[in-house]
């Protein structure tokens, strides 16, 4: 079964709070627009897998911190 993963983007703004991180400097370690970052984490949008791991990466966690598997095709 190929599997896929989905941002939580609750999850990612839970967590860049617990570490003290802002908005503005998780998006520039992610290489990404902070308002693309506020859609992400309201849930309004869903990174491509390359920026899902620049996200975890920004924060030092694994992506599994940040996301939840779903079956390959599945919205």
């Amino acid at each position: 079964m190929n599997t896929a993963r989905r941002l939580n983007g609750t999850t990612l703004r839970f967590l860049r709070h617990a570490l003290g991180i802002s908005a503005r400097d998780l998006a520039a370690r992610a290489g990404i627009d902070p308002s693309f970052l506020s859609r992400l984490e309201n849930g309004a949008r869903q990174p491509s897998p390359p920026v899902l791991r620049r996200l975890a990466h920004g924060m030092g966690v694994p992506v599994e911190a940040i996301s939840y598997p779903v079956r390959a095709g599945a919205a």
